[in-house]
């Protein structure tokens, strides 16, 4: 079962997601946020859906891509919370020492995490359950075997889902499978 923890207690959410693999953070959002950012996405769902280009989309599903540049409210109110940003950079920032001197020795290179992709998915009735995946197969990454503790820097993204309607497993919610990490 999913733990709940409010997003203004970050150490706690980040101590739950090391131990399960994810979190619900409470608090993330208004009602009010959530709706205008579906307004917000609106148009470019119905875009995607005249026009149909992707094959990669089951007939059921529309996107919009790039949803922090076309919502303000996504990327003011949901992205940039300071809770967030705090459980986003404990678990993907990098720190490296490059093969460069700085002054008199080798400098550390800290990198903060980067927004990679965000997008809003509307799946209509009838669309088939995606297969058990985890998504970060985009950037290579391979599993030969399930951890059963977790470790530091092992991770290359984080999954924020934001459910924009009241969801279930039988209006095709999606699934998240905690201890995956």
């Amino acid at each position: 079962m999913a733990r709940r923890v409010p997003l203004n207690d970050p150490d706690r959410a980040i101590q739950v997601i090391a131990e399960d693999g994810g979190v619900i953070l409470t608090g993330f959002s208004s009602v009010e946020d959530v709706q205008r950012v579906n307004e917000d996405a609106a148009p470019f769902l119905e875009a995607f859906r005249a026009e149909r280009t992707s094959s990669t989309a089951a007939p059921e599903t529309a996107r919009c891509t790039r949803l922090f540049g076309r919502s303000d409210t996504a990327r003011e109110s949901w992205l940039q919370q300071e809770p967030l940003q705090k459980i986003f950079t404990h678990f993907l920032r990098t720190v490296t020492k490059p093969y460069h001197w700085v002054g008199d020795g080798y400098g550390e290179l800290t990198t903060n995490p980067i927004l990679s992709a965000a997008a809003t998915l509307d799946i209509g009735p009838g669309a088939k359950a995606q297969d058990l995946h985890r998504d970060d197969f985009i950037w290579q990454q391979t599993h030969s075997e399930r951890r059963t503790t977790y470790t530091l820097g092992s991770d290359v993204g984080m999954g924020l889902l934001v459910a924009g309607v009241k969801t279930s497993a039988a209006n095709g919610a999606t699934l998240v499978s905690f201890l995956s990490n």
